[in-house]
């Protein structure tokens, strides 16, 4: 049995740019499932929803990946999927709340404010300054998501918070919290067995959640239209998403990979065009060119002021 220092060794490596177009895709995936998301939610409780969801993660997961898990210890894993679990299921149930009671255009906003927290909280944790293109990149990139959700509708009142807005943007916090622990604790431990042991006990979270709160489940359910969504949300947005996020996050800064993640409102805009019939507006335009400058700002390395009079001084 391999010990805890061979077993770090097998977390996978990729080169930056593979990295990035893995989180470009779990972007995708995870934008394009928001149209499923909104379907199954009209007709089936929440936290059953997302038990049933982390449930078939886990089941798929199992079997696609049993090779490799049969080497590890998992045991390992019990208190770190905990800990991540923990705070995904924090951030849905909040993000969820204040979906309720709050439009989509602005729960969408307010849910991707996690991109500019990312930056602060990992500067709580290790008092590391985030870089200023990080930081611009971060807000830059929030003000267009804010032009492509709220286009066509609420953004004459952005500024009158509610309480569906307060609990979505605790949510978004969660989600930050998530993506940085992610950052700190995949980096010894195997990606794919860490997303096992936290969709494990996010399905045991949101199984309990579920029962005591929601009743039991209906066989009204069992439709094909909500099982394909579903399966859908299992198969893209949660294990191929997660995994993608899982190791790309190892071998890229964090508040880059957080500002292109954002770019999953571009997805969901357009799937939401295409399957529903939504317009774009001049706003939503200049939201999608403000999110592609950020992203080019958090990954052009442009030279310091120090470095550039370094080199004047050489010439």
């Amino acid at each position: 049995m391999a010990d805890a220092g061979q077993e770090s060794s097998e977390g996978i490596s990729v080169s930056k740019p593979v990295a990035r177009v893995m989180m470009l895709v779990n972007a995708a995936v995870w934008g394009s499932g928001y149209t499923m998301l909104k379907h199954v939610q009209e007709n089936m409780p929440t936290q059953w929803m997302m038990f049933f969801r982390m449930a078939s993660a886990v089941l798929l997961m199992a079997i696609v990946f049993f090779p490799r898990l049969r080497r590890i210890r998992l045991r390992r894993y019990i208190v770190p999927g905990l800990i991540l679990a923990l705070t995904y299921w924090l951030g849905f149930i909040f993000q969820l709340k204040g979906l309720e009671t709050t439009s989509p255009g602005r729960n969408s906003f307010f849910t991707d404010t996690y991109c500019v927290m990312v930056p602060f909280v990992v500067w709580a944790f290790t008092r590391k300054r985030p870089s200023w293109q990080h930081l611009v990149a971060a807000f830059v990139c929030a003000f267009g998501i804010g032009l492509v959700s709220l286009s066509g509708g609420g953004g004459a009142e952005l500024m009158h918070m509610s309480f569906g807005d307060a609990m979505t943007i605790i949510g978004a916090f969660f989600f930050a919290l998530n993506l940085v622990l992610v950052g700190f604790i995949g980096k010894d431990f195997d990606a794919i067995a860490l997303m096992l042991a936290e969709f494990v006990w996010c399905a045991l979270l949101f199984g309990a959640g579920a029962v005591l709160t929601e009743g039991g489940p209906s066989m009204a359910w069992a439709r094909w239209d909500i099982v394909l969504c579903i399966a859908y949300l299992v198969v893209g947005s949660t294990v191929i998403a997660q995994v993608f996020q899982t190791i790309a996050i190892q071998n890229l800064p964090t508040s880059e990979a957080s500002v292109i993640l954002s770019t999953e409102c571009i997805f969901a805009m357009l799937v939401s065009v295409i399957f529903t019939g939504e317009t774009l507006t001049v706003p939503s335009l200049c939201g999608f060119a403000l999110i592609f400058g950020a992203i080019l700002l958090s990954e052009i390395q442009l030279p310091s002021a120090k470095r550039q009079r370094g080199t004047t001084e050489g010439d």
